[in-house]
């Protein structure tokens, strides 16, 4: 046999046996007799989930149909031995009905390790622990469930950008109820005040929602990053440093050892609020109108004081950065080499970024430590963009001095040929 007969004959071999070997990927489920007769009802609210499902359904590409979570008998044409008692048809399962309908696989390990091993299999014990687990267990049915979020037909998967609990779609999707003053009437925070419905409104104010719209920043945080999902509960009395400390870590840390945290009840809601959280600025510290301090403390007590002088020492490096800055530029729009001074310029503006982080403990001696390492940077860099200056300076006025020497010898010579006669 040829050899080229031989290497295709081994490669096909080959090929035959992998295919054989692979395990089978789940495909998409054939429509039931169920789809097909709801996809032709007269009635929308009959034939929608039907087209829901066949469109674009995680559960229809996985191979799951109508009977898995609805029960009957898709093989029978006649409606009523469809769905008789003896087909387990559930019909459309609400309240309680519908975590037990969604549970029966998303709780089960062996199922789900088949289909989404990542996927976690404690979502219905969450949820019975949640705010909405726990009114729904005492019969209130206008607490979300699993379908109010995910959906019932056409669900998709969580990092699909269509989907109701894409990051960017949380907040619309939870303030679907929330927003809703008819459906959250009756409910109450802890101190008795009816349930606010505003917190969109403030959401889309804040800097959180502006990292993740305008700058694309999915990680940064939304309704269930702070509220939990399946286990969703408001942070309570004491819990919401927490909550914040999970992505601002060395600001809770700072903040849990200062005076301030042990007075504070609510922790970092008193001073940047909670949906409406506006992008931090030195503003906020002092003593004027625009300060949050000034909301507690009046002028002379030892918190005024403090914040004064925190903000003043603040002030003078920004200001002192600025100017040598200003120095720098000067110096090396005239030639010099300043590298080295602009980095030592990050450096200090470093340390007024870590002066912002040390405010949270309102000490202002340790906020006054960072502020003056910074300001002895500023300092040496301002020493050497003089020394540049002056050093260009010198070198303008030797420039000046030798192409007078050079005009001076240019003339002499010039009158000396003058002065030549021609030989005869």
């Amino acid at each position: 046999m040829a050899t080229w007969l031989r290497n295709l004959t081994f490669v096909a071999t080959v090929a035959v046996f992998l295919a054989l070997a692979a395990p089978a990927a789940a495909q998409p489920a054939q429509a039931s007799g169920c789809e097909t007769c709801h996809k032709e009802h007269p009635l929308p609210a009959l034939s929608a989930p039907a087209k829901a499902f066949g469109a674009t359904d995680v559960h229809r590409e996985r191979g799951f149909t109508c009977v898995d979570c609805h029960g009957g008998n898709p093989d029978e044409s006649d409606k009523a031995r469809a769905k008789a008692p003896s087909t387990g048809f559930k019909g459309k399962p609400t309240g309680q009905a519908v975590i037990a309908v969604c549970s029966r696989c998303h709780s089960d390990g062996t199922l789900m390790r088949k289909y989404a091993p990542k996927q976690r299999i404690d979502q219905a014990a969450e949820y019975a622990t949640s705010v909405h687990g726990q009114q729904l267990a005492k019969g209130d049915t206008k607490v979300a469930t699993c379908i109010s979020c995910h959906g019932a037909h056409g669900v998709r998967l969580v990092s699909d950008a269509r989907s109701p609990v894409y990051p960017v779609n949380v907040a619309a999707t939870c303030t679907q109820c929330h927003a809703d003053p008819v459906r959250m009437k009756g409910y109450a925070l802890p101190d008795g005040a009816p349930l606010p419905t505003d917190q969109r409104v403030k959401y889309e104010k804040s800097v959180h929602y502006a990292a993740m719209t305008q700058r694309n920043d999915l990680s940064a945080p939304t309704c269930n990053d702070c509220h939990g999902n399946h286990g969703a509960a408001p942070p309570g009395v004491g819990a919401v440093a927490n909550v914040c400390g999970t992505c601002h870590t060395v600001f809770a840390t700072k903040f849990a050892l200062s005076s301030h945290g042990q007075i504070f009840d609510r922790g970092c809601v008193e001073c940047h609020s909670n949906h409406e959280i506006a992008k931090p600025a030195d503003a906020m510290l002092g003593t004027d109108k625009a300060s949050v301090c000034a909301n507690c403390h009046s002028e002379g007590d030892n918190g005024h004081v403090a914040a004064t002088r925190m903000r003043a020492e603040i002030e003078k490096l920004k200001g002192a950065i600025d100017r040598s800055q200003a120095l720098v530029a000067r110096a090396e729009n005239a030639g010099m080499e300043m590298s080295g001074q602009s980095l030592a310029l990050r450096e200090a503006a470093n340390h007024l970024t870590l002066a912002r982080t040390e405010m949270h403990t309102f000490d202002p001696k340790a906020v006054d430590t960072v502020l003056q390492a910074g300001l002895g940077l500023t300092t040496k860099v301002d020493a050497d963009g003089e020394a540049a200056l002056a050093e260009v300076a010198f070198r303008k006025t030797g420039l000046a001095v030798s192409l007078g020497a050079i005009l001076l010898v240019v003339v002499a010579l010039a009158l000396k040929i003058r002065g030549l006669k021609p030989r005869q």
